[in-house]
């Protein structure tokens, strides 16, 4: 979809780097991810599109409707003083410190704006066809288009070709706030991402999509999450590597470029000390934010801060890949907005919940906590453009949402900044600064 105006998708291919093998067959793959890029730039010389932000926020609703999140008064109170752990832990597997001589490829990437969506290869099939999935913390299905689609975007998969595949008579269905839709069966088949094999993968096989389902760049979607969250009943893909054993650690990593920079990666059983600086620290995901059960990726969050005051607005927070912005309860919004010079509500004509900015404005530091410890989100992704060309007005990125009753969904903006790591044993998000 198109996010703002005048601006181009990226059409682009992935080349898979797997590591160097692993004693007993435990693996770890890095795959690189060239990011859809159109977005913003952050400079007054883009105009913020209300009709595409829209969109947008009504994929980011679909997500996050329907679950009866428990309120905050009523979440563990322990969660926030033991959610930080120290990290003498064994650390997980760095492929970048053993990968040996396997090597890294070139991305191509045709870059018109900023990041939007970060996608990647995979293959599915006997024998394997390839097509293209967008990786996402947020949801827990893998999707894929088939041949039969006639508007899907591709590479879809015909599953007649697959000795592997069997259909099953279950219903897939998704549909979002603005109309799209994608629908289909539940299916099973050989699924590969950069040499990690699950051989009976559960899939949302798509006959019929309508709406921004059609923009591409990826063909479907990988889901990241806990399988509580999957529509189609099915195991998600990473969990699957991690009960039969096949990972190194299992944890998965993500390194997002700014402004179509090559080298974004998706570390798979892995993290990769070559992409950041410092160490990691963990926080533990919070179960009693969902009513005990683990959807997502979710982590107990003091708050965002400015200026170096105290942080404000605690909150439960969704750490999702799959979504590009940084949606908060609202009274999160205003607290924050408060303590930021010039900074008000946005006209209805930008959409509720946005807040404007002056765009010749010199930002402190706007920091996410987690257990005492800031986050800053770069004032270049925090700058979704000018509300209109030539305007001095800009538009900020941090969005007021009740999604959730108490719920903030941290997306790419925040991701970029920090390398993120989703560690599955430990059941915890860790982040070090991103280089």
């Amino acid at each position: 979809m198109h996010f703002f105006s005048a601006f181009i998708l990226a059409s682009t291919t992935a080349t898979l780097v797997i590591a160097s093998p692993i004693t007993g067959k435990r693996s770890a793959a890095v795959i690189p991810l060239p990011p859809r890029s159109d977005v913003h730039t952050g400079t007054t010389d883009r105009v913020f599109n209300p009709e595409a932000a829209d969109r947008e926020r009504s994929r980011m609703r679909h997500k996050y409707k329907g679950v009866k999140f428990s309120p905050i008064a009523a979440r563990d109170p322990t969660i926030a003083k033991r959610s930080a752990y120290s990290g003498t832990e064994p650390a997980p597997y760095d492929v970048h410190e053993r990968r040996g001589s396997s090597g890294k490829a070139t991305l191509k990437d045709d870059f018109d704006g900023i990041d939007e969506l970060y996608y990647g290869s995979l293959s599915i099939g006997t024998p394997a066809q390839k097509t293209t999935v967008d990786f996402d913390t947020g949801s827990s299905d893998l999707w894929l288009p088939l041949s039969s689609c006639p508007k899907c975007y591709g590479p879809t998969f015909k599953p007649a070709s697959s000795s592997t595949f069997k259909d099953s008579s279950n219903s897939f269905n998704i549909r979002y706030q603005d109309g799209s839709s994608a629908t289909g069966k539940v299916a099973t088949d050989k699924v590969t991402v950069a040499g990690l094999t699950v051989h009976t993968q559960g899939f949302g096989a798509v006959t019929k999509e309508t709406g921004n389902f059609l923009a591409g760049p990826s063909a479907g979607l990988l889901g990241l999450g806990f399988k509580a969250n999957a529509a189609s009943g099915a195991k998600p893909f990473f969990i699957n590597l991690v009960e039969a054993k096949s990972l190194a650690s299992n944890v998965f990593s993500f390194f997002m470029a700014r402004n179509g920079g090559t080298g974004s990666e998706l570390c798979i059983g892995c993290t990769n000390s070559a992409k950041y600086t410092g160490s990691i620290r963990y926080y533990h995901i919070d179960p009693s934010a969902t009513g005990g059960k683990q959807y997502y990726w979710n982590i107990p969050s003091d708050g965002f801060s400015y200026n170096g005051g105290p942080s404000t607005g605690s909150f439960s927070a969704v750490i999702d890949s799959g979504t590009t912005l940084i949606y908060v309860p609202t009274a999160a919004a205003k607290a924050l907005y408060a303590k930021i010079p010039g900074a008000k509500a946005a006209p209805s004509s930008i959409g509720d919940g946005f807040y404007t900015y002056p765009c010749n404005a010199k930002l402190g530091p706007i920091e996410l906590g987690f257990s005492g410890h800031q986050y800053a989100v770069n004032p270049s992704d925090f700058n979704l453009g000018a509300v209109s060309s030539g305007s001095s007005t800009c538009v900020a990125g941090i969005i007021g949402d009740d999604t959730g009753d108490g719920m903030a969904i941290i997306g790419d903006e925040f991701m970029k900044n920090w390398y993120s790591v989703f560690d599955y044993d430990k059941k915890a998000v860790g982040f070090a600064k991103a280089k």
